[in-house]
């Protein structure tokens, strides 16, 4: 026999002997920081798929120049206008006369397409009969940052991570 070699069998070890024992806290924490990963990743590819231009659509409404003549306030195209270079601006005209929007002059009826390219964006303000001003101003407005991906994914992660803890939870009680 051995020196310090026991005769006596040894009892059988239990299950979990000899794996690390996660505890519940790392258990949530994984799985809270495993659920907002996931929704992040989502909603990074849904900002790497946001279109970088849009279509703006106004409408100028009948009425519109006989209103401006009497001198009253006229809301039908805000005073500034934001878009993003390639964006399109549609004005359509349902007026009984024809108005001018910067280069494109609008007959009754009929729909204009501007572009907003780099002229457009960094001139001046735009000739506009439909302001009591005569001027249309148009700002440059840029492509939201990538951290315009955190508030959707709290949003979105939170609730999902909450759920997943619960269910997490209840598989743990069943398994023990």
């Amino acid at each position: 026999m051995l020196h310090g070699a026991s005769t006596t069998a040894s009892a059988p070890l239990p299950i979990n002997e000899g794996r690390p024992h996660m505890g519940t806290a790392f258990v949530y924490a994984l799985t809270i920081a495993t659920c907002m990963g996931l929704v992040w990743i989502v909603s990074l590819a849904w900002w790497l798929l946001l279109p970088e231009t849009r279509i703006v659509p106004l409408e100028v409404p009948r009425g519109t120049a006989a209103a401006i003549a009497r001198g009253e306030s006229v809301d039908v195209i805000p005073s500034t206008l934001l878009l993003r270079r390639g964006d399109t601006l549609v004005i359509g005209n349902d007026d009984e006369v024809v108005h001018r929007v910067g280069y494109a002059l609008i007959p009754p009826g009929q729909t204009a397409r501007i572009i907003a390219d780099n002229a457009l964006l960094d001139g001046p303000a735009l000739l506009c009969t439909i302001h009591p001003s005569g001027a249309l101003s148009i700002s440059a407005l840029a492509r939201p940052g990538i951290e315009a991906t955190i508030i959707p994914t709290l949003i979105a992660g939170l609730p999902i991570s909450m759920a997943v803890v619960v269910a997490v939870t209840i598989i743990r009680r069943l398994e023990s």
